[in-house]
């Protein structure tokens, strides 16, 4: 049975000052303190380097970064020896997709487009491109379309990555960028091709009216419930997503 929610202490992890481990060794410190729960910020793989963990870009895993899921679980167990909880933030509502290569359901749409499994999981607009393309605005101007690079199956623009899809790689950068599922466009051209957080172009939306968007990007997340690891869970952004 769930303890009690007596008084919570928040722990902002992130994997270069507040680790599980790191925080395991606190349990103590904690416990004298007199609160009840450990109040852990968002825990599942996100972009890399995050400091804050909303850019979540694979629901689906506990962070390696913050200690995998063993390093939750040890945390957990020392938390429950010294009659303490586990409340984790959670943000279900949209992913990080800033790096679109660190986030596999939102590179493959990008790669297949409406083809894609996960085509469905995200709001996009495909009627706001005339060849029913997602529009990305993450250009600085038009001309950053110059700066594209063919590398193999993915076309770069500085530490950015994007997919080629199957049978579109030849040619130009640009050649091959005007083949693909995506148009890529400036910021300031005020068009985004799908749903984010409020202007943040770096967070899309799930779509978790959906009934198998919510079990995909919640069966870890339930998980830790299932096997008594937490205690509770405080839902972020529960209605601050609008379209673009």
């Amino acid at each position: 049975m769930p303890l009690p929610v007596l008084a919570t202490y928040r722990l902002q992890l992130r994997a270069d000052q507040c680790t599980f481990a790191d925080a395991e060794n606190l349990v103590d410190y904690l416990a004298e303190l007199g609160v009840s729960h450990l109040y852990l910020s968002p825990i599942l793989t996100a972009a890399p380097g995050s400091t804050h963990g909303y850019d979540v870009t694979d629901p689906t895993t506990v962070s390696a970064a913050l200690g995998g899921p063993d390093g939750l679980a040890r945390l957990s167990a020392a938390a429950a020896e010294r009659g303490l909880g586990l409340i984790v933030d959670i943000v279900p509502n949209h992913v990080g997709v800033e790096l679109p290569q660190h986030n596999r359901w939102w590179w493959d749409v990008l790669r297949l487009g409406r083809g894609s499994a996960f085509s469905e999981f995200f709001d996009i607009d495909w009627a706001a491109d005339p060849d029913g393309r997602i529009v990305l605005p993450v250009l600085g101007s038009a001309a950053d379309l110059d700066l594209l690079e063919v590398d193999g199956d993915v076309l770069r623009l500085g530490d950015k990555e994007f997919p080629i899809a199957p049978g579109t790689g030849a040619g130009s950068a640009v050649e091959v960028h005007d083949r693909q599922h995506y148009r890529l466009t400036g910021w300031r051209d005020g068009v985004c091709g799908y749903r984010r957080f409020f202007a943040v172009t770096s967070l899309a939306a799930l779509r978790q009216e959906d009934p198998a968007v919510f079990a995909a990007s919640h069966a870890e997340v339930l998980r830790w419930l299932r096997a008594g690891l937490v205690d509770g869970l405080r839902i972020d952004h529960p209605d601050g997503l609008t379209d673009p």
